[in-house]
């Protein structure tokens, strides 16, 4: 299921800083030469890294973008499983056939310091979906430091304007571009001679979260000394946030990270350090199928999305409804592991996405609005402004991006988008896949989850949302189900009603009235106020 696009206290600041948006030129020089950062025990990876010129985006804070590089070919060289000290991290290796011998990955990011004090303000991994999406449409339409804006207003020059609502004002945040294929990021082959097409690895969540681990760990480890303020010793605290397919991502990735956080910690010779992870922020995810699935009948079928009738007709609803038990026992054998636990049935993954988007998703494709927020059309044309933006050669050289390898066709043209990812990931049946399995573990090595979701979006709607954290198998389950959900403010005053919420433990729910599937695009101040009161609120998990 392509479920993404292309994805108080702070309340009087920043009503004051909604008057300092304004439309940003930058200077045309090129980066300087890139840093090159790696690490012993990590000898697959390492990261070149640029500082752009502020001006591009947000002038007030510093900026660092480039490549997390991977050759292939080492990580096939050594087991992680029996030679630990070779390699620090579980990742994927070469393919079976060896199509993947040569190559070389190219994982693109962009990070933003903190407004307010990037010594000690938490930092955030930020994903978009897709699968294939790339997470520059969450920094640039949604909450990112600015937002690029309509060339038209610009004589036909692209650009962006800075963001009053960006998530930066009290974390630094982090956008990455993943799997290869997605936005700049890319792969090539060590031989640049070769002309053939170079293949990608990556085709699940679980593949993508292995190297999102190694690039953060490697990242962290060089945070505050050659890039970032800081001290030099570790991040504050980290936490992953995104939404659409990040819903899949973000579990799987947080999971990586803990499991290899406890190889870290036994393994001191490394000289490695865990990442202190503490929290994940899924919005409007795709986690369940077993739970989200059924939730498009309710959700159209029903008053529950606030329409004033159901979306569907009876009829249509009907059929929706007697698809619901095959849907599920399709997903269900998906889901079903091998004896020995170590793949999944592709096939019926295959077969349950097929079947279970075409009897229950593709029905509301009669209504002719956006899947993301029945209310809006079908088209957001901030999208074209985003792509408008980097693609523009200007743009593309202050942040340092390789001229060739980026896009489907590998000819540096940025698509916010990937078909050839998203195919990708088709072919294994990964957007049938459970994981709430990776939530469960999380939560029980101590990582707060929150799951939250704007009422208006039908492809990961906030019903599906709530069945899937009812649902899940955790120490806190019974005392979870019992809590009723309550209303949470936002304003001066905390006057105006931004949504409601159910907490208990280290697990919250959050529905954001009046917003769809791009929350921070649709209510700026709601978003911002959810995510600063999470990050730094008295009382974890309360809004």
């Amino acid at each position: 299921m392509r479920v993404s696009s292309s994805l108080s206290v702070v309340a009087v600041a920043i009503a004051a800083a909604v008057t300092e948006a304004a439309q940003i030129p930058f200077s045309l020089q090129r980066s300087q030469p890139a840093k090159v950062l790696d690490h012993p025990n990590l000898p697959a990876h390492s990261l070149r890294v640029v500082s752009p010129p502020s001006s591009i985006c947000d002038p007030s804070v510093k900026s660092y973008s480039g490549y997390l590089d991977v050759d292939v070919d080492m990580l096939s060289k050594h087991d992680p499983s029996s030679h630990f000290t070779s390699s620090a991290f579980s990742t994927t290796k070469h393919e079976k056939d060896g199509r993947t011998k040569g190559a070389i990955e190219h994982f693109y990011f962009w990070a933003f310091e903190s407004r307010n004090d990037p010594k000690t303000d938490p930092v955030v991994l930020w994903l978009n979906g897709g699968p294939g999406c790339s997470s520059f449409t969450g920094l640039l339409m949604e909450l990112g430091p600015c937002n690029a804006v309509d060339p038209a207003s610009r004589d036909g020059k692209p650009g962006a304007e800075k963001n009053p609502w960006a998530w930066n004002s009290n974390a630094t945040m982090i956008f990455l571009d993943q799997p290869v294929g997605v936005g700049y990021s890319y792969v090539d082959w060590a031989n640049k001679s070769r002309t053939d097409k170079p293949p990608s690895r990556v085709f699940s969540a679980e593949s993508a979260a292995k190297d999102a681990s190694a690039f953060l760990h490697l990242l962290a480890m060089h945070m505050g000394k050659e890039i970032f303020s800081g001290d030099g010793d570790e991040f504050s605290s980290f936490h992953i946030a995104g939404e659409s397919y990040a819903g899949r991502y973000i579990p799987l990735t947080a999971n990586q990270i803990v499991e290899d956080n406890k190889r870290i910690a036994k393994h001191p010779e490394l000289n490695l350090r865990p990442l202190p992870l503490r929290s994940v922020l899924i919005g409007n995810g795709i986690t369940s199928p077993k739970d989200q699935f059924p939730a498009y009948v309710e959700y159209t079928c029903t008053d529950v999305s606030g329409a004033d009738q159901p979306l569907l007709p009876k009829k249509t609803c009907k059929a929706m409804k007697e698809s619901i038990p095959t849907c599920l026992t399709l997903v269900e054998k998906c889901n079903r592991k091998p004896r020995h636990g170590e793949t999944y049935d592709v096939l019926a993954c295959q077969a349950a996405s097929n079947y279970c988007e075409g009897a229950l998703s593709s029905p509301y494709d009669s209504l002719k609005r956006s899947p993301y927020d029945w209310q809006h059309p079908s088209k957001y044309v901030e999208e074209d402004w985003v792509a408008a933006f980097l693609n523009d050669k200007d743009t593309q050289r202050a942040l340092g991006v390789d001229g060739t390898g980026p896009g489907d066709k590998h000819d540096g043209v940025f698509v916010g988008c990937s078909d050839n990812v998203y195919a990708n990931f088709a072919k294994t049946g990964d957007g049938s896949r459970e994981s709430t399995w990776a939530v469960a573990n999380i939560l029980a090595n101590d990582v707060r989850v929150l799951t939250y979701s704007g009422k208006r979006d039908f492809i990961c709607n906030y019903v599906g949302n709530r069945a899937w954290s009812e649902a899940l198998e955790w120490e806190g389950k019974e005392e979870y189900n019992k809590v009723e959900l309550k209303p949470w403010f936002v304003g001066e005053r905390d006057e105006v009603k931004a949504g409601d919420f159910k907490t208990y433990g280290n697990l919250t729910y959050v529905i954001v009235d009046e917003a769809g599937h791009f929350v921070p695009h649709d209510k700026p101040q709601s978003a911002l106020d959810m995510f600063n009161r999470w990050l730094h609120g008295e009382h974890p998990g309360q809004l």
